[in-house]
């Protein structure tokens, strides 16, 4: 038996957890101003976003070391071989913090670095849901799911880069949101800029463009529930007709590192 292990960025909700069997979602931290929160499922976090206006102190932590191993003795005492699939280790020390969890709870646990963060990890979480619940050996999903993560993507812009740079996870000056120009990045293992896009249709279709011609899943995503990706996903299905394309809002921890009005598309390719 296989049981999966990811953090809360995998961006789940409760609904979500629910019908995909085995899956243990361990919280991310962040801190909004002087409080200290754990991410929850996408439903449970509350007005995250009004609570950020206006606070200069917002961000993030790894997860704590005892969350990992409580997850992943729960689940080997339980007779579960475990797959433990976390965010980029180039943007967060959590692959580090579970894979030394691992190693203390004992058992069978790997520990894969995603190399994407969100929705683009909820690809490739779904993709090892849908394998263990298949029935193939614990090696053969293993191997797959790392072949798998070099397929997955993500496209994003965002409003300001104030977010960005204060986490630390941007350190292109070329990057500008002056005037009526907007940067277009992508995420692949780190965050690379692209380009400065000069308007909204501008930006868009270059955005669009970024995604490969053989993606099968994609995911758009937005910060904020008001942050209109009407036209960017009637641009997405005008390209992919046959691809189901799937709308979610990202949590407190992404949305600390992109702020309000950042939005873009995960993707998984077929080659």
């Amino acid at each position: 038996m296989i049981a999966i292990v990811t953090d809360s960025t995998v961006g789940y909700s409760t609904a979500d957890i629910a019908s995909r069997g085995v899956v243990r979602v361990v919280p991310v931290n962040y801190q909004i101003g002087e409080c200290l929160f754990e991410e929850g499922a996408l439903d449970k976090n509350g007005d995250f976003l009004r609570r950020m206006k206006g606070q200069s102190v917002c961000k993030t932590a790894q997860p704590a070391l005892t969350e990992f191993i409580r997850a992943f003795r729960t689940l080997t005492e339980k007779g579960y071989d475990v797959i433990c699939i976390v965010l980029s280790s180039a943007l967060s020390g959590t692959w580090s913090s579970a894979r030394v969890a691992a190693a203390q709870a004992g058992g069978n646990i790997r520990v894969i670095d995603s190399g994407t963060v969100g929705y683009g990890m909820h690809l490739l979480v779904d993709e090892a849901v849908n394998m263990a619940k298949a029935g193939l050996a614990f090696e053969d999903v293993v191997r797959h799911l790392e072949n798998l993560k070099k397929k997955i993507g993500t496209v994003f812009s965002v409003e300001s880069l104030d977010r960005l740079i204060a986490g630390g996870r941007l350190n292109n000056s070329k990057a500008k949101t002056t005037l009526n120009l907007r940067p277009v990045f992508e995420q692949k293992v780190k965050i690379v800029f692209r380009e400065n896009a000069r308007g909204s249709r501008e930006r868009l279709e270059e955005m669009c463009a970024l995604v490969p011609a053989s993606a099968r899943r994609l995911i758009v995503c937005r910060c904020g529930e008001d942050t209109d990706v009407s036209e960017f996903t009637q641009m997405l299905k005008a390209r992919f007709p046959a691809v189901y394309i799937h709308q979610r809002v990202v949590g407190p921890v992404l949305s600390i590192h992109v702020g309000e009005g950042a939005f873009g598309v995960a993707y998984i390719a077929k080659d």
